[in-house]
């Protein structure tokens, strides 16, 4: 069954009136200033006018343009002081070359770390765990040793960690036992 289309003309009701938007605010004209200077690369300049635009913006109240103008604040910081690479420590350098099965770098680097810190257990420990992988019973014994002198808790990792696994039945490592 069709229906017949309304000959008749629905009056159209004016359009409502545009409300208050950012656009016509003061705040969102100095805020699409400082946006303008943050996409142009201008941090600083930008850095300035964002700050000035929160003191504003709290002032006036706005809410919204003060937490907008925060966002690009903190882009714009981070662009004029960008955070610094920071050097892994050496613990998690070694371990690294550990789970890569890079023996020889991790000894080597746990031997330069040692320099520095003689009484970190834990290079010891790690030192260890590179002889081990290499399958040096007697240089693990002894790095095991010196790491649980420093450390007596590191006897739970030796019971756990598998790469002593080929050489734990030693006798260089009676030392452990009843621990």
């Amino acid at each position: 069954m069709a229906t017949k289309a309304k000959s008749e003309s629905t009056p159209k009701s004016a359009p409502a009136p545009a409300p208050a938007t950012a656009q016509h605010t003061p705040l969102a004209a100095t805020f699409a200033k400082a946006v303008k200077l943050v996409d142009s690369g201008k941090h600083p300049e930008a850095v300035k006018a964002l700050e000035a635009l929160i003191q504003e913006a709290q002032a006036a109240g706005d809410w919204a343009v003060k937490r907008r103008a925060q966002v690009y604040l903190a882009l714009s910081e981070s662009k004029v002081h960008p955070a610094k690479a920071v050097a892994a420590d050496p613990v998690t350098e070694i371990q690294a070359c550990l789970n890569r099965r890079d023996t020889d770098e991790a000894i080597k680097m746990a031997e330069k770390a040692l320099k520095s810190h003689p009484t970190a257990g834990s290079l010891h420990y790690l030192k260890a765990v590179a002889f081990a992988q290499a399958e040096n019973a007697e240089a693990s014994a002894e790095s095991l040793k010196k790491a649980m002198e420093l450390d007596a808790d590191l006897v739970f990792q030796w019971h756990m960690e598998p790469d002593f696994n080929p050489i734990r039945k030693s006798p260089l490592f009676a030392f452990t036992e009843g621990r």
